[in-house]
């Protein structure tokens, strides 16, 4: 894969056989972009497409600061509109930087600089109501951009690009930049897109890092995609050396704690998993969704917003745990079970194939969940699966992670020991874990002490749910568990382990006390460096039971007289 490529490239310092290159995409530069892609395979290049929202911008950034794209077709810079006139698909100040300072090949376009986003129509503020507005659908409007807008995006690029001191290369299309801005269509408008292309023109520095080409085409015109790809090849040199990363210094009694904690776990590699550097059997567009979740996840995060994923057992609960705005949803056997009135806790009984249940949910929720990352839960004990062609079954049906779910975790005694004893321990778990981050899988496992943590951590975990045992509450939830209290200890001492290997990991909370918005409140305050709380019988069983109980005896309350 082409991840795997690169990693050895790094660690062989040796030209690599096909570099990546990452283009940036709207739906009216589709066109375009898809010509661009076509033209850079038959070259021998693998492309990443990213689309420009705002994430999918800084998802490219990240992934050049990690190493793992050689060069940048940014074709749609769109997000700079957003940025400066105050869209809802905004990058930020930094925007263009990192590719800069990796010194990349860079060639840049003006696509969908005519248009602004933002929600429905209502939302757009006042102060541009009388504007040029086109309602793509209930939930997207686009508003046309002027010539003093386009004056503004032009000097923010050139601010950038002046500072360039590598290959770079603008491209400009005189007779528009996107499927709107064309004769007969909503944002046709030559004046302001004149404006944008002879103001870049003033305002670049013509030189031997930075040239400006413009061409009378249409940008989604074939001509013009491939005057793009011939810029990036005039640019691009034959072969690329990439310099090994030094390891970060770790001191003695850090070693000695992970030393113990892989002769406990052996499939931990040792590894520092917090920069993206071992996806040797990652699909592209795989680990692109990635890089796109976690991005928006660390959005949120730096925004002070608390992250909350949430187990789905029905197509209904996951549907409405979307509209409520939920980050993650997981889908695993204890769902099922209890949607049907049973304890979650049946799910680590032999009432059922656990992952063939997974399977089975997928049909049903995959197709109501629009937007939200769904992610399977994995029986890694399975004796008759080969884990690493189920992970891929998982991906080809549309799951975008894994979470280690039915987990030996939540038994102990001498039963876990024996299972331990027998080959159907915790390790099997952590393994799974490790394949599914090779694969460029989301991965959010669930850790019950800080040494199973930094044994996922280990192996590549994005985000650690520090499991407090089976929820109380409702019905048919457990009737003892820790305290509020303890829970808040336990969950620290894993989130301290889960960081003292890898310091960008997202925790969150999940389980036995911690059932309501108020509980999981009490954590969050009294801890440091968690991140939010994964529910699932506290995000769809206990609501449920609680408005179908209240329901009814409203409707039993009704007076006949």
């Amino acid at each position: 894969m082409v991840v795997g490529r690169l990693e050895s490239s790094k660690e062989h310092s040796i030209p690599t056989g096909k570099f990546t290159i990452g283009v940036t995409m709207f739906g009216v530069t589709t066109p375009c972009v898809n010509a661009v892609k076509e033209r850079l395979a038959k070259e021998g290049y693998e492309t990443l497409v990213f689309h420009a929202t705002g994430v999918g911008g800084r998802a490219m950034e990240d992934l050049v600061r990690g190493g793992f794209i050689q060069g940048v077709l940014d074709i749609t810079t769109t997000e700079v509109a957003d940025y400066v006139v105050g869209g809802v698909m905004a990058c930020d100040s930094s925007r263009f930087d990192a590719i800069l300072e990796k010194k990349i090949p860079l060639v840049l376009s003006v696509g969908a600089l005519d248009m602004v986003n933002f929600g429905p129509k209502t939302t757009i503020p006042p102060e541009f109501q009388q504007r040029k507005i086109h309602e793509h659908n209930e939930q997207v409007s686009l508003m046309r951009t002027t010539v003093g807008e386009n004056k503004k995006f032009a000097a923010f690029i050139a601010k950038k690009l002046n500072k360039a001191s590598s290959s770079v290369c603008v491209c400009l299309p005189e007779k528009g930049v996107s499927t709107l801005d064309a004769p007969g269509k909503d944002f046709y408008d030559p004046e302001a897109t004149s404006c944008l292309t002879h103001e870049l023109q003033m305002l670049l520095e013509n030189n031997e890092c930075c040239q400006v080409k413009v061409f009378p085409y249409h940008i989604n015109d074939v001509e013009f995609a491939n005057a793009l790809v011939d810029s990036f090849l005039e640019i691009s040199p034959k072969s690329r050396h990439v310099e090994c990363q030094p390891a970060e210094s770790k001191s003695i009694q850090d070693i000695q704690n992970d030393n113990a904690v892989l002769q406990k776990y052996p499939s931990c590699n040792g590894k520092n998993f917090s920069r993206l550097n071992d996806f040797p059997n990652a699909k592209p567009e795989t680990l692109q969704k990635r890089i796109v979740i976690l991005q928006k996840l660390k959005d949120q995060i730096s925004k002070g917003k608390p992250i909350i994923g949430a187990g789905a057992g029905t197509g209904i609960s996951a549907k409405f745990e979307e509209a409520g705005g939920v980050d993650l949803i997981v889908l695993y056997n204890s769902g099922r079970f209890r949607m049907a009135g049973r304890g979650s806790l049946a799910g680590l009984l032999p009432f059922a194939d656990a992952n063939a249940i997974v399977l089975e949910m997928a049909n049903e929720v995959l197709p109501v969940v629009k937007e939200v990352a769904v992610l399977a839960g994995v029986c890694a004990t399975d004796p008759f699966r080969r884990m690493d062609n189920f992970l891929k079954q998982l991906e080809s049906v549309g799951f975008c992670g894994v979470q280690n779910f039915p987990t030996v975790g939540l038994f102990d005694g001498n039963f876990r020991q024996n299972l331990e004893e027998t080959g159907m321990g915790y390790g099997l778990e952590v393994e799974m874990i490790a394949a599914a981050h090779r694969m460029g899988l989301l991965t959010t496992p669930y850790a019950f002490c800080p040494d199973e943590a930094v044994a996922m951590a280990e192996a590549g975990a994005d985000i650690i749910v520090a499991h407090m045992g089976l929820t109380t509450s409702g019905s048919i939830g457990a009737k003892t568990a820790v305290s509020l209290e303890e829970s808040v200890t336990c969950v620290q001492a894993i989130a301290d382990a889960t960081h003292r290997i890898n310091p960008d990991a997202i925790v969150l909370c999940h389980g036995g006390p911690i059932s309501s918005p108020e509980e999981a409140a009490y954590v969050l305050k009294r801890t440091r460096g968690v991140h939010g709380f994964y529910g699932a019988s506290s995000m769809e069983r206990l609501p449920v039971e609680q408005a179908i109980t209240a329901t009814v005896q409203q409707y039993k309350s009704i007076s006949m007289e």
